[in-house]
């Protein structure tokens, strides 16, 4: 992939971000959709609560390795992590789905709901 078509994969993946959160006025449930695409594409790792004994692949942990903003989550998801059992999932998702992604792994920490609602 090229550098411009890398950045624009990048401006998409953060413009679906942006768009995912705008959409969710509070905390509301993830659609069937994200459910089943996280049961298929993360729960083997992650497991169905985010609770994985394995620190770096727990979501419930208030440790996010590489940053809890959604758009430092979604470019996980975008993009994996090299070295690590975490693989690129940007040909398999919609930029959409990264980000409704991103958001659903995000709620499994407490922290970051307790955050929210104080802004």
């Amino acid at each position: 992939m090229t550098r411009l078509a890398s950045i624009a994969a990048a401006s998409c993946v953060a413009a679906a971000v942006t768009a995912a959160a705008a959409d969710r006025k509070g905390d509301t449930a993830p659609s069937e959709a994200t459910l089943d695409l996280y049961r298929s594409k993360c729960q083997p790792c992650h497991l169905a609560d985010g609770n994985s004994p394995l620190e770096p692949m727990n979501f419930s942990d208030s440790k996010w390795t590489h940053g809890s903003k959604p758009e430092e989550v979604a470019k996980v998801i975008t993009d994996g992590v090299p070295t690590t059992a975490m693989l690129p999932f940007k040909a398999q998702l919609t930029p959409a789905e990264i980000a409704d992604l991103a958001a659903y792994v995000r709620s499994f920490d407490k922290s970051l709901k307790a955050t929210k609602r104080t802004k």
